[in-house]
């Protein structure tokens, strides 16, 4: 069996965005932004007034359009970002609670995955992420 790699990240891609859309969800319409703050805030994240219903708002935007491939690569970016900040912040702070921890260093790192690797394939894509064909070499002839 050939390597397939952009199928790989699209896999890659589609799960970590399913998850973040579902936390996200889960964050806005079954916890509530005023105790995701509240959990923040015991957590020790910074700023958890800010970033509860930043993070919230990013998981359940950035989540589908990371499913549909649009802007696979900033959105990956933000996301591991946001993760790394929240899944953190309670080592930096002392309160490090290892419950939870494994499925943050996994969206992480998927996160992480796409923001590197970009959208695979197949992915919605605009004009802007285009990749430009390889330049071609002087004296090389393609043959």
């Amino acid at each position: 069996m050939r390597p397939l790699p952009e199928s790989a990240l699209a896999l890659v891609r589609v799960t970590v965005g399913a998850v973040f859309a579902w936390h996200g969800f889960s964050k806005v319409f079954e916890l509530g932004l005023d105790r995701l703050a509240t959990e923040y805030q015991a957590a020790g994240v910074p700023l958890p007034l800010l970033f509860a219903p930043l993070v919230a708002v990013l998981e359940l935007v950035g989540g589908p359009l990371l499913v549909l491939g649009l802007g696979a690569r900033g959105l990956g970016g933000a996301l591991a970002l946001m993760t790394a900040l929240v899944a953190l912040a309670p080592l930096t702070a002392g309160r490090l609670n290892p419950e939870g921890l494994d499925a943050a260093l996994l969206l992480l790192a998927g996160s992480l995955a796409v923001a590197l690797g970009g959208s695979g394939s197949p992915a919605l894509r605009d004009r802007s992420s285009r990749v430009l064909p390889p330049a071609r070499m002087p004296g090389r002839r393609r043959g």
